[in-house]
């Protein structure tokens, strides 16, 4: 196993609650050179309602702005990870059905990005985003940091 993954295996045996979870992935988040990452977790019953949890280190306002406007339903990083396991990276072709949504996340400083999907046999589903201002993410850059 790599050093580094050894060492996150050992911090995350540390962890006693939700925000060590996510200011260990805000820190993991820097060292790559990203401002913000957020995870939302999908469970999947009850069947009519799967509840959701995120834990993110989004600016709070632009928080309550996805919420309040429920751009969850219309957000295509999440369409994306509902139907493939693979990675995908910001983009202005990836948010062109959802002009709205990627306009007001560049308003809040969410410019460029990464999102990587997992999911369990049981239908849990999980996304960590990885944010920032600034430059677009190069297919070589998130090659590099998979």
């Amino acid at each position: 196993m790599d050093p580094w993954k050894e060492d996150l295996l050992q911090t995350f045996q540390s962890i006693e609650c939700e925000r060590q979870v996510l200011a260990m992935a805000s820190e993991m988040a820097r060292k790559l050179e990203f401002d913000y990452c957020a995870y939302g977790l999908r469970m999947p019953l009850p069947l009519a309602r799967p509840k959701t949890a995120m834990f993110s280190n989004y600016p709070a306002v632009w928080q309550a702005r996805y919420q309040a406007q429920e751009y969850q339903a219309i957000d295509p990083t999440v369409r994306h990870a509902m139907r493939s396991p693979s990675p995908v990276v910001w983009s202005d072709d990836l948010f062109a059905p959802a002009r709205e949504l990627w306009e007001e996340a560049r308003s809040f400083g969410l410019q460029a990005g990464l999102a990587y999907t997992c999911r369990d046999a049981g239908g849990m589903g999980g996304m960590l985003t990885l944010a920032r201002a600034g430059e677009s993410v190069t297919t070589a850059e998130w090659q590099a940091k998979a």
